[in-house]
């Protein structure tokens, strides 16, 4: 069995061996137009004024797009298009007809035991059901918090979940979906869920989303979970604050999740995110819950167009430790099939 030098080099190796690392993405040069030749008499044509080149055509690339970000104009919808499609949209299940998600993961932690972990997303409309109705399959909660998601209180011991979506309302600037289905890792374990999101355009590039779930499950009762995002675009970058609380039957007290994330554009298969961050609970009694962090997300699509690589470095400041610096890496190799939903 590989030790955690042994585990580290063949995961740099699987990223940095792949075809596509050295190749730059961008662009094509535009090419130049050969002079044609033209009768003395007639005054040749000027040339149209060259418009400036945009980032990724995007509206034609994308076969998908986000309902919130239809909100927002120009450029800045063109940019929050790309960002979310690119790192993964956190809500696959909502934005795809056949989707299917791969995401594995091979975590190093300092003091602490190195995690491989392998998590799987999936959603399909049923036919003949006006998209009203789909099926789901996920490792994890449902996240808003975008990239950083994976790392900020995100339960390890997550289970697989298989549930029916009914989304009876679905409107521009909000909508209302009920889940029914079973947690499958520990036996079948029902659990009944509803979701109300909301979103509401501030300017042209600031956008601000609420959502508000209430889960009842047969092993962990109750339970509601409040989020609160706000963003703001440009042209290559965006900023993100995101929030999450929840409370329940089962939880610490109130659990809380709070991030603030810069995202780059570099070229249309690049980009990177720097953030800082904060989890907790008010009643964690072993202080295991409590940590900030602050960490930095290079992501890739490479070799095929499906094909998607991470490297995440974090310094860590956990409670359970005295606050004392912990360093941790994270390497990560996606894999998308599917169409998204027009």
């Amino acid at each position: 069995m590989l030790g955690r030098r042994g585990r580290f080099g063949f995961m740099l190796l699987l990223l940095c061996g792949a075809p596509g690392w050295s190749v730059a993405a961008g662009s094509s040069p535009e090419s130049q137009e050969q002079p044609q030749e033209q009768p003395q008499e007639q005054p040749q044509e000027q040339p149209e004024p060259e418009s400036e080149a945009d980032r990724p055509q995007l509206d034609q690339q994308l076969r998908w797009f986000d309902k919130a970000h239809t909100l927002l104009s120009g450029s800045a919808q063109s940019s929050a298009l790309w960002f979310d499609d690119f790192f993964g949209p956190s809500d696959d299940a909502d934005q795809a007809s056949s989707h299917f998600r791969l995401r594995l993961q091979q975590e190093f932690v300092e003091r602490e035991e190195d995690e491989l972990r392998l998590r799987v997303s999936a959603s399909y409309y049923l036919p003949k059901t006006s998209k009203r109705l789909k099926l789901l399959l996920e490792s994890d909660e449902q996240d808003d918090l975008s990239q950083v998601s994976d790392s900020l209180g995100a339960d390890v011991d997550a289970t697989t979940r298989a549930a029916l979506r009914w989304i009876p309302i679905n409107l521009d600037s909000w909508d209302l979906s009920v889940d029914l289905g079973a947690s499958l890792s520990s036996g079948l374990t029902p659990f009944l869920r509803s979701r109300a999101r909301y979103f509401e355009s501030i300017d042209d590039n600031t956008l601000l989303k609420l959502s508000q779930e209430v889960r009842v499950e047969s092993d962990d009762g109750w339970s509601e979970t409040s989020r609160l995002n706000l963003e703001r675009v440009y042209d290559d970058h965006a900023y993100r604050w995101q929030n999450r609380a929840r409370f329940g039957e089962e939880t610490e007290g109130l659990e809380w999740v709070t991030s603030l994330s810069r995202v780059q554009w570099l070229d249309d298969k690049t980009a990177f995110s720097t953030f800082i961050a904060a989890s907790g609970a008010t009643r964690d009694d072993g202080d295991e819950s409590e940590i900030r962090r602050l960490g930095f997300t290079f992501r890739r699509n490479f070799a095929r167009d499906w094909l998607y690589y991470e490297i995440e470095p974090q310094l860590t400041w956990p409670r359970k430790y005295d606050f004392d610096t912990n360093i941790e890496l994270q390497l990560t190799l996606e894999a998308q099939f599917g169409e998204r939903r027009h």
